[in-house]
């Protein structure tokens, strides 16, 4: 991987290599005979999976939903549930039929000593309202009605409650229109899409100009104030300790320093610009070729939804479980154990997980049918490319997936950790140890976002070469590293230009939702559906746009790979003509692929 190296010259092509063998033979670059990969890994997420399975079936014989919502009295019943009894004399008073009490009374005694009874109705309570199903003295209320009076908030949040009453009715009015703006909006994703094939160039021009432009302003504005700040303190028409001249200093120096920053990085990467060019042209190619590749991010999500649900209602059975036992108050409680404070962390862990792993089966299914694409002469004759891409990563590749996704589970679970131990050092007044926690959390924040990228570049290598995790990992790793300013040129302009594709579709969005909206009659808060379009537009440009960065950065891998295998001459490369222009020998690689095309026809 050498190859890929980026040279010293003006042009600052990539410089083709020679195989270290004449069996490398350039056809067989994405790999067609495959085996399973990372197989021991696959195994110990199912064993995860069937561990995390046997937690919380302790955690569901142990707990009760309704503890949790309801709430339960001093005898551990379940208000407005029939709780079953217990064969232990010592909790004999437990087993009542509290359907008729669905109500938690929780009072506090003079003594400090808390006591949970089940009501049937707050209102016969003079001293008690009713919030999320309990009887709140309201002492509590009055006390927190005062705070918000004392801060003027009452009004504010009446009108909050009487605006969101306004606004589901407003939204039971124009649902219709919602889904018209949702319609929009995916024509709009799409529309973005092709933009980005054939007129991207003038997108990243004027984003460079703009930028470079914005930052000179900046600079000469800020330099502007301070000098005439400095002229009217110096005159006497401001007092010197009224006056901003040390501001207006600091901030013209550090916005000069940015400017020089970004004009350098303009320039040293302006031949590197024109590859992430012809990189979206490619990509371009490639969803025209593939248009199923555009679906993979709505079935992804959906799973992943649906693992947020099962999260959250795994989390209720485990917080309302754990073993009755009687304080010294005489009042029973539930007591959790280790196995439901490690099905906690279990749960908490398995989540991230899963939600990598799905992540990471659509980037091998991308990448895979990318590549399939790009190492294919003939692309009249790919057939299904994503189909059988899904059917290998099926087949042999859900061991890498799996390897990668657990451990970017545990970063997160270690991040969740310490995130934890903050919180419980709150009440402690030690600057210290807060300040070593942050510093270990922004550490880790660093760390897991580069092993989510060297983990999708790992996952593209795997689905050229069918290797594992590890194998995989070490090659994105090279081809990376020997590219660095491409890397960076494609990860700056590249993510900005889509980023500014996001904000398009939203921003039209929005526009037409002007449009459609304030048309309607009865609509007393138009904002509130035109803000749901809104966000509704950035998760549909979110899928399609994110899908096509995942192509970009497959082809750019595709691309180094193919430099890496091939020299264009004994062996011909599988890249397009665009992407010819930036290898050292193209000129003598393109008259090659002239004379092939040629032979036939002589």
């Amino acid at each position: 991987m050498g190859c890929c190296a980026c040279s010293d010259d003006v042009s600052s092509k990539i410089e083709p290599s020679t195989p270290k063998s004449d069996e490398e033979d350039g056809d067989q670059i994405f790999a067609k005979d495959r085996s399973c990969t990372d197989v021991i890994a696959l195994i110990v997420l199912i064993v995860l999976v069937g561990a995390f399975g046997f937690f919380l079936s302790i955690a569901v014989k142990k707990g009760d939903v309704y503890r949790l919502v309801n709430g339960y009295d001093d005898c551990a019943n379940v208000c407005g549930r029939i709780t079953s009894k217990e064969t232990n004399p010592e909790f004999s008073c437990k087993g009542a039929d509290m359907t008729k009490f669905p109500y938690l009374q929780v009072t506090v005694g003079a003594n400090g000593v808390k006591t949970r009874k089940c009501v049937a109705d707050c209102s016969s309570l003079p001293d008690h309202v009713m919030l999320l199903n309990r009887c709140v003295p309201k002492t509590v209320a009055d006390t927190g009605g005062s705070i918000v009076k004392s801060l003027g908030l009452h009004n504010f949040f009446h009108n909050v409650y009487r605006t969101l009453q306004e606004a589901t009715t407003d939204l039971s009015i124009v649902w219709r229109e919602l889904i018209y703006l949702l319609l929009i909006a995916l024509a709009i994703s799409l529309f973005i899409l092709i933009c980005f094939r054939y007129i991207v160039q003038y997108v990243i021009y004027i984003v460079l100009i703009g930028v470079v432009v914005i930052c000179i302003g900046g600079t000469v504005y800020l330099w502007m104030a301070w000098h005439l700040e400095k002229k009217a303190v110096t005159s006497g028409s401001i007092n010197s300790e009224d006056g901003s001249v040390q501001s207006y200093l600091i901030y013209a120096i550090i916005m000069s320093i940015v400017t020089v920053i970004t004009i350098l990085v303009v320039l040293v990467m302006r031949r590197r610009i024109a590859l992430v060019l012809q990189l979206f042209r490619e990509a371009g190619k490639a969803v025209y070729s593939m248009p199923a590749l555009l679906l993979q991010p709505i079935y992804t999500y959906l799973v992943v939804g649906l693992t947020v649900l099962a999260w959250i209602y795994c989390m209720l059975w485990i917080e309302s479980s754990g073993d009755l036992y009687k304080n010294r108050k005489n009042h029973l409680h539930y007591k959790k154990d280790a196995y439901i404070l490690t099905a906690r962390w279990y749960n908490i862990f398995l989540f991230f997980v899963m939600c990598e792993f799905y992540l990471g089966c659509q980037h091998v299914v991308v990448a895979g049918a990318v590549a399939r694409w790009f190492f294919t002469r003939k692309k009249s004759h790919l057939s299904l490319a994503v189909t059988r891409s899904f059917g290998a990563l099926i087949r042999y590749h859900l061991g890498t997936v799996a390897f990668g996704s657990m451990i970017i589970g545990f970063v997160r679970l270690i991040r969740a950790l310490l995130s934890f131990i903050q919180n419980r050092l709150k009440s402690y007044n030690n600057d210290l140890v807060r300040g070593i926690l942050w510093c270990c959390q922004c550490c880790l924040w660093c760390f897991e976002c580069a092993l989510k990228f060297l983990t999708r570049n790992a996952y593209i290598e795997t689905a050229i070469y069918g290797c594992s995790f590890c194998r995989g990992g070490k090659k994105a790793f090279q081809a990376l590293s020997n590219n660095i300013l491409r890397v960076a040129a494609i990860n700056s302009v590249g993510d900005f230009v889509l980023f500014l594709g996001k904000v398009l579709v939203v921003a039209l969005t929005v526009v037409a939702g002007v449009f459609l909206i304030q048309k309607k009659d009865g609509i007393q808060h138009p904002w509130v559906p035109i803000t749901l379009a809104g966000i509704f537009a950035l998760l549909v440009s979110h899928c399609f746009i994110s899908i096509y960065e995942m192509v970009i950065d497959s082809i750019f891998i595709c691309f180094c790979e193919d430099c890496a295998k091939n020299d264009g001459i004994n062996r011909p490369y599988f890249m397009s003509r665009g992407l010819m222009e930036f290898v050292e020998n193209s000129k003598k690689a393109l008259r090659q692929l002239e004379d092939r095309q040629q032979t036939p026809t002589t």
